[in-house]
C-alpha cells in the first residue's frame, strides 16, 4: 500500500447489467437486501441491521448490496472500538464525501454540521438539530439519485452516530433512501437502533459450508467437526480449515471470538512479525490521520516503512485521510497482543502525537488510557475533553471522559461531581442505567456538600418522572426543599418548581400547604424571574389551600422571560391552574419553541403533553391529538414511558371525544400501563375517556363506574385533574337516576370551583346545577352556565350544555327552542370532528321534528394529526423546510404529506390552503 495524500472518489455505482455474486446459505438475508433496495429505488426507504457473531458474514452481506445498487450514490463508514467514545466519529465518516451539500441547508442546521465537524465556531450543536440536518444532507443527496447508506461494524460506531441515524431511519418511509448496518449482537455496546428491521444471522448449514470449503483438503469426518466447533460461522470455518481441531468427545470449546482472534494474531505474526509495532500503535490509535501515526512512532522507534511499501495492505487501508483496518478482529487481536506497561507507552506516545486544536479529544483519551493511578492533571484534561464533547453534542464521549476523570481523581469532593458530570452527561444522552450507576457512585463519596447532594437527588426525581413513578420522583425531591431554599433560592427555583408540579400529578395538597408555608415571608422581586416563580407559586399555594392570598401578583413579563423550557412549562400549569389560561398559553409555546429551536426532543416530548391537554380542555380536538401524539412518539425516541403513556392517555381521550371505535381499547391499555406506572393522571385520561365512551352512547351505568373510578383523596383538595371529571359523573349519575349522588358530586365541585379565578368551572358548576332542577329553576341555571361559557374558551364544554338544555327543552315540549340550541351544538361537534356527540344531537333534533342529517365536516377534520400540524404551519406562513426544521422531518417528507392534505381538501395551491386554514380553524 504506497501512501498517497489524496481523498478516494466515491464509491461508483455499478452499471445496470451487473450481477451481484450469489453469497452461500444466505437467500433469504439477500433477498431481503434486494427488497429494500428497490423500495427505497421507488421512494420507499428504510433500514435493515444484520446482527452476529464475529465473522457470520455481515460484511460479505453488505458487500452483496453495494453490488446490486445499481443507480444509487453510496456512503459508506465502520465503526472502529478506539473511536466508539468520540462523538460523532462514524457520522463524519458517513457525510465527509457531501459535506458540500451542508451549505443548502436551513441556516440552523448548516450551522450544527459546521460546528460539529469543526467547519465553523458556533453554539453548542444540539443532538436532534444535528440528527436532522443529517436527515436533511440524504434527502438532498437523493433528490438525483437514490442513496445507499452501508456502516459496517455498527457496534463500535459511537453512540450520538446511532442516534442520529436512528432518527434518520424513522424518518424515511418517503425517502429515496436505504440505511444498512451490520453489528455483533454480542458486544455490549450494541447498535441501538430499535426501528431497524434486524436480521439476526446464523451460522451456515451443512450444504452450505461444504460448499464453501469445497477444494480444501478435508475428510468427510474433518469437515462435521469442523462445522461443529464453529457453528457455521463462515470466516472461522475459513480461517481454521487446516488447523489443529480439538478431537470430538472433548469438553465445549473456547469462544469462538478468542479462537478466531488468535488465529489472526498467529498470521500477523507469521506474516509481519517486524511490523508488529507499528501495528499494535497504529491499533492503539484507531482511525487517524498518518502524520499523527509518523509522530508517534518516532517517538518510539517504530519503523513506518512498511506503510509506505504497500507491505500491510492485506490489513490495513488508506483513503488519503485515514489509516484503518481492514477487520476489526484482527486490530483487536494485536491490541491485546501488547502488554500493558507497553499499552500505556503507546497512549502516551499518541497522546503527544494528537496535539492539534481539533485533537484534544482524542489527545484526552489516549492521556485517560495511559495514567495508572490518580492524575489530576490528566483528569483535568479529560473534564475539559468532556466540555468540549458536550458543546459537540456528544454526551456519550463527555460521559465516558468524565467517568475516567473520576476514576483518577484523589480528592473525594471532586470526584464525587465529576461523577456527578457524568451521570448529567449519560441522563442527556438517554443512558440511563449508566446514569443511575455514576449517580450511585457520586452518592457513595462522604465529602459532598448538600449544594452538591440537591442536584444528584433532582437528576433522580427526573429520571423517576420521565421512566418511573412521579411518587417515587416526590419523595426524592422533598426532603431537599427546605435546604434548597435557604441555601440559593434563585439556583435552586426549578427545583421548587418541580416540587409542585409532581404534588400535581401525584394530587398531594399537602405538597401546595408546604409551599404556602416555606415560601410565606420570603422578601421576593416581582421582575426577577427566579424570584417570579418563586412567587408564583407562593400563591398557588395560598389559593390551593384556601388561605387569603395577598395583593401582590406575579410579573408576566418575569415569567416570559425565562429561557428554561422545563421552568417554563411547569410556570404555565400552575398559572393554568390559577386561571390565566392565556398566559399559561403562551408559556407552553413559548417553551415548545424553545425545545424545538434547541432541537430537544426530550424537553418537547414532555412540554407536549401540556399543550395537548390545554387544547383538549378548549375543545381543539385535532390540535390536541396532533400534539399528543407527537409527544407519545418523540418520548418513546427518547426513552420516557412514563412521558410516552400520559400523551397515550390523552391520544385516548380524543378517541373517546371523536367517537372513535378504537377508543375504549386504547384507553383500557393504557390504563392497565399506567396503574403499572403508578401514573396517576394518565390514569384519569383514561378512566374518563372509557366514561364518555359510555356516557355519549348512552350507557349511563357503565359511565358512573368509570368516572367514579377516578376517586378523590381527599374531598376538598383541589386535585384539578380529579374534579375535572366530576361535571361529567353529575351527568352520569343524574341520567342513570341517581339524584342524592348527583347532588353530593354537584356540590363537591361547586366547592372546589370557588377556588378557581376562572369562568370555565363556574359555567360546569351551573350546569351541574340545572341537571339537578326542574322548570324555571333549571333555565335560570342553563342561561348562567352559557353565559359563563361564553368567556371561556372551550368550545366543546359550551356544545355540551347547548345538548343538555336542548334536551331539557324537548321534554318540556319547547321544540323551537330546543331545535335552536341543538343546531348550535350539532354545528360545534361536526367542526370539531366529536362524532359521538354530534349523532347524540342528530337524535335530539329528530326527536324534536326537524329532519336533521350528518353534513359534511370541514376539511381539515380529514387530515391525520401529521397532515394537520403541517396544514397549520403552512396557514403560519411557514416554508417546506422551515416546516421541516419545525417538525424534525426532511422537506421532501413534509412535501408528501402536503400532497396528501391537497388531495383529501380538494384544493390545488399553497394559497387556497392558508386560506382554508384560516376560515376553519378552531377558535
Amino acid at each position: 500500500m504506497v501512501v498517497t495524500a489524496s481523498v478516494k472518489s466515491p464509491v461508483p455505482v455499478p452499471s445496470s447489467a451487473h450481477r451481484a455474486r450469489r453469497v452461500l446459505g444466505r437467500d433469504d438475508e439477500t433477498g431481503m437486501l434486494d427488497e429494500l433496495l428497490r423500495n427505497a429505488a421507488d421512494s420507499r426507504g428504510g433500514g435493515m441491521i444484520l446482527q452476529g457473531e464475529p465473522g457470520i458474514g455481515k460484511t460479505t452481506l453488505l458487500s452483496y448490496a453495494e453490488e446490486r445498487a445499481a443507480g444509487f450514490r453510496e456512503l459508506r463508514a465502520a465503526g472502529a472500538e478506539p473511536e466508539r467514545d468520540l462523538a460523532y466519529a462514524t457520522l463524519h465518516q458517513l457525510l465527509f464525501p457531501v459535506l458540500d451539500l451542508v451549505d443548502g441547508l436551513p441556516g440552523p442546521q448548516a450551522q450544527a454540521l459546521d460546528v460539529l465537524f469543526g467547519r465553523a465556531h458556533g453554539a453548542p450543536p444540539d443532538p436532534f438539530l444535528v440528527a436532522l440536518a443529517t436527515l436533511s444532507v440524504l434527502s438532498l443527496l437523493a433528490g438525483d439519485q437514490p442513496v445507499l447508506c452501508v456502516v459496517d461494524d455498527a457496534h463500535w460506531a459511537d453512540q450520538p452516530t446511532l442516534k442520529t441515524l436512528a432518527f434518520v431511519a424513522r424518518r424515511l418511509r418517503d425517502e429515496p433512501v436505504a440505511l444498512m448496518f451490520a453489528a455483533r449482537a454480542d458486544e455490549g455496546h450494541g447498535a441501538d437502533l430499535p426501528d431497524l428491521r434486524r436480521v439476526p444471522l446464523m451460522g451456515l448449514d451443512q450444504e452450505s459450508a461444504r460448499a464453501l470449503l469445497a477444494g480444501r483438503r478435508l475428510t468427510d469426518g474433518e469437515q462435521r467437526r469442523l462445522l461443529a466447533v464453529t457453528g457455521g460461522n463462515p470466516l472461522a470455518l475459513i480461517e481454521l480449515a487446516g488447523q489443529p481441531i480439538p478431537p470430538e468427545g472433548t469438553p465445549e470449546p473456547p469462544a469462538l471470538t478468542d479462537e478466531l482472534r488468535r488465529s489472526f494474531l498467529a498470521k500477523v505474526r507469521a506474516r509481519h512479525a517486524g511490523s508488529l509495532p507499528l501495528l499494535q500503535l497504529i491499533a492503539a490509535g484507531g482511525s487517524g490521520g498518518l502524520d499523527g501515526f509518523e509522530r508517534a512512532a518516532a517517538s518510539l522507534r517504530v519503523d513506518t516503512g512498511p506503510l509506505h511499501r504497500a507491505e500491510l495492505d492485506e490489513l490495513l487501508s488508506y483513503d488519503g485521510t485515514r489509516l484503518v483496518f481492514r477487520h476489526p478482529l484482527i486490530r483487536s487481536a494485536i491490541y491485546h497482543s501488547a502488554a500493558a506497561d507497553r499499552r500505556a507507552a503507546i497512549h502516551r506516545a499518541l497522546a503527544a502525537a494528537f496535539d492539534g486544536p481539533a485533537d484534544q479529544h482524542r489527545r484526552a483519551w489516549h492521556l485517560g488510557q495511559a495514567a495508572v493511578g490518580p492524575d489530576e492533571r490528566v483528569a483535568e484534561q479529560l473534564e475539559r475533553s468532556a466540555e468540549q464533547a458536550a458543546s459537540r453534542g456528544g454526551p456519550a464521549a463527555a460521559m465516558a471522559a468524565l467517568s475516567r476523570a473520576a476514576e483518577l481523581t484523589a480528592d473525594d469532593r471532586r470526584r464525587g461531581r465529576r461523577l456527578w458530570s457524568a451521570a448529567h452527561a449519560a441522563l442527556h444522552g438517554g443512558f440511563t442505567a449508566k446514569a443511575t450507576e455514576l449517580l450511585d457512585r457520586a452518592e457513595r463519596e462522604p465529602r459532598l456538600d448538600e449544594a452538591d447532594r440537591i442536584p444528584l437527588a433532582v437528576m433522580r426525581a427526573i429520571v423517576a418522572e420521565f421512566a418511573g413513578s412521579p411518587e417515587d420522583a416526590l419523595s426524592l425531591v422533598r426532603p431537599w426543599i427546605p435546604r434548597a431554599l435557604c441555601l440559593d433560592r434563585r439556583r435552586f427555583a426549578p427545583t421548587v418548581a418541580m416540587y409542585g408540579d409532581l404534588g400535581t400529578r401525584t394530587q398531594r395538597p399537602e405538597v401546595w400547604s408546604d409551599l404556602a408555608d416555606r415560601l410565606d415571608g420570603l422578601q421576593l422581586a416581582p421582575d426577577d424571574p427566579g424570584d417570579a416563580v418563586l412567587l408564583l407559586l407562593r400563591q398557588a399555594g395560598q389559593v390551593r389551600t384556601g388561605r387569603t392570598a395577598p395583593a401582590e401578583r406575579w410579573d408576566g413579563a418575569a415569567l416570559e422571560s425565562l429561557t428554561d423550557p422545563i421552568l417554563m412549562t411547569m410556570a404555565g400549569a400552575v398559572i393554568r391552574g390559577l386561571g390565566d389560561h392565556e398566559l399559561a398559553r403562551r408559556l407552553y409555546r413559548n417553551a415548545g419553541r424553545l425545545a424545538r429551536a434547541g432541537g430537544s426532543l426530550g424537553v418537547l416530548a414532555w412540554n407536549l403533553e401540556y399543550q395537548a391537554a390545554d387544547e383538549l380542555a378548549r375543545g381543539r380536538l385535532g390540535i390536541a391529538e396532533a400534539q399528543a401524539e407527537e409527544g407519545y412518539q418523540f418520548a418513546a425516541e427518547v426513552g420516557q414511558p412514563s412521558t410516552a403513556c400520559r400523551n397515550r392517555g390523552l391520544l385516548a381521550l380524543c378517541a373517546a371525544i371523536r367517537g372513535r371505535t378504537d377508543a375504549a381499547e386504547l384507553a383500557t391499555g393504557v390504563l392497565a400501563e399506567a396503574s403499572e406506572r403508578r401514573l396517576p393522571d394518565a390514569m384519569i385520561y383514561a378512566r374518563r375517556a372509557l366514561g364518555l365512551v359510555e356516557l355519549a352512547t348512552g350507557r349511563y351505568h357503565e359511565a358512573v363506574r368509570h368516572f367514579e373510578a377516578v376517586g378523590d383523596r381527599d374531598a376538598g383538595a383541589p386535585a384539578d385533574l380529579v374534579m375535572g371529571t366530576v361535571p361529567d359523573l353529575v351527568e352520569a349519575l343524574v341520567r342513570a337516576g341517581e339524584h342524592d349522588r348527583a347532588g353530593a358530586a354537584a356540590a363537591r365541585y361547586e366547592r372546589w370551583s370557588r377556588s378557581t379565578s376562572s369562568s370555565e368551572p363556574a359555567a360546569l358548576a351551573a350546569r351541574c346545577r340545572a341537571l339537578l332542577s326542574t322548570g324555571a329553576a333549571a333555565d335560570g341555571h342553563f342561561e348562567e352556565s352559557l353565559r359563563l361559557h361564553a368567556r371561556s374558551d372551550s368550545a366543546l364544554e359550551h356544545a355540551r350544555t347547548q345538548l343538555l338544555l336542548g334536551e331539557h327543552l324537548r321534554r318540556g315540549r319547547r321544540r323551537s327552542q330546543a331545535q335552536e340550541h341543538l343546531r348550535g351544538a350539532a354545528e360545534t361537534f361536526r367542526r370539531l370532528g366529536s362524532l359521538a356527540w354530534e349523532e347524540r344531537v342528530l337524535g335530539e333534533l329528530r326527536a324534536a321534528g326537524e329532519s336533521a342529517r350528518p353534513r359534511d365536516t370541514g376539511a381539515l377534520s380529514t387530515l391525520t394529526p401529521q397532515e394537520l400540524r403541517i396544514a397549520l404551519a403552512v396557514g403560519e406562513g411557514l416554508t417546506n423546510r422551515e416546516i421541516a426544521a419545525q417538525f424534525f422531518l426532511s422537506p421532501r417528507t413534509v412535501d408528501y404529506h402536503l400532497r396528501k392534505v391537497f388531495q383529501k381538501t380538494a384544493i390545488t395551491s399553497r394559497a387556497e390552503l392558508i386560506r382554508l386554514v384560516l376560515a376553519q380553524r378552531p377558535n
